[in-house]
């Protein structure tokens, strides 16, 4: 499977630097079951044991890439699902699971514990959520070559390697948000879905332009002249894909800049309005009181951080 061995992991100590940096990697490890043998191997820790019969709950989160074979997961989010080559799965801190390769075909797997404020903010952002657990990417280089680096690394203990670990482990959970087939609807509320979600490439370009000129003065007229396409085309393909009109979309992008500015800068209120794209500071507010439910200024006073003087 890689240098590190065919069957192979390693626990790390972790040291309060490693919680400290945001992520920081428990333990990793890549296994070859060949049929008819039993799983989960032994000699792991108590902690990560576990039967078919009983399952497991941990306290921290895995990834399990399957390589090779076939096998079957669940959990109480998930249901029974049936894996394969390719597949890989995300399991869940407190969240009940169980998985096991079928008897007659083995499997090949890697794997990576982890955990860290990082992981938290993610899953609280709606980046990863237990319903959708399972990912079907399959077998690609993508993701199996920051697994082979996080087990070089394990297997050296150079300088460093916690982090360096912490980076491939970053790297792989990318790889496995690319690979979703959709965003979750609190991603969605949040900000434009990937352009790869779109199967209606004209929604997918005009989605690209609005939230990349939304700063600037922009009309529907003008998205629809850069595409080619008629107005009243786009507004209806737009609206059937998306849900909403494009005009919603502007004030969606434009309120989503105008949050950020004024939580993490020190621009005053009528320069985040021009960065953001709103026509005054007084259509920036009545934007914010219908649909933040309070004014810019009060926003900034509960969510923005002190900015140092430069």
């Amino acid at each position: 499977m890689d240098n590190f061995g065919e069957n192979c992991f390693r626990y790390v100590p972790v040291r309060p630097r490693d919680v400290h940096w945001g992520l920081y990697v428990t333990g990793a490890g890549c296994t070859r079951i060949p049929p008819h043998v039993p799983y989960p191997p032994a000699r792991h820790p108590e902690l990560y044991d576990f039967t078919w019969s009983h399952g497991r709950t941990l306290p921290e989160y895995q990834v399990v890439y399957i390589t090779n074979g076939q096998g079957e997961f669940e959990s109480g989010h998930t249901g029974r699902q049936s894996i394969g080559a390719g597949t890989l799965f995300l399991l869940f801190p407190g969240v009940w699971h169980r998985y096991r390769p079928l008897v007659e075909h083995g499997w090949d797997e890697y794997w990576v514990s982890f955990s860290g404020r990082v992981m938290e903010n993610l899953r609280e952002e709606g980046f990863f959520l237990p319903e959708n657990a399972v990912v079907h990417p399959g077998v690609t280089g993508v993701i199996l070559e920051p697994f082979q680096r996080l087990l070089g690394r394990l297997r050296d203990e150079a300088p460093g390697f916690p982090h360096l670990m912490a980076a491939d482990t970053m790297e792989i959970l990318a790889a496995i948000l690319a690979a979703a087939p959709t965003e979750s609807p609190a991603m969605v509320a949040k900000g434009p879905q990937e352009i790869t979600a779109f199967e209606d490439r004209v929604v997918a370009e005009a989605m690209r332009l609005i939230w990349g000129q939304s700063h600037e003065p922009m009309t529907v007229e003008m998205v629809a002249r850069q595409l080619p396409i008629t107005r009243r085309s786009l507004e209806r393909r737009f609206r059937a894909v998306v849900g909403h009109t494009i005009h919603e979309e502007f004030i969606r992008c434009r309120l989503e800049r105008a949050t950020r500015l004024l939580a993490s800068t020190n621009l005053s209120i009528q320069e985040v309005a021009v960065a953001a794209g709103f026509a005054s500071t007084d259509t920036m507010g009545r934007v914010f009181r219908r649909l933040e439910g309070t004014s810019p200024r009060e926003y900034r006073s509960r969510h923005g951080r002190p900015i140092e003087n430069q």
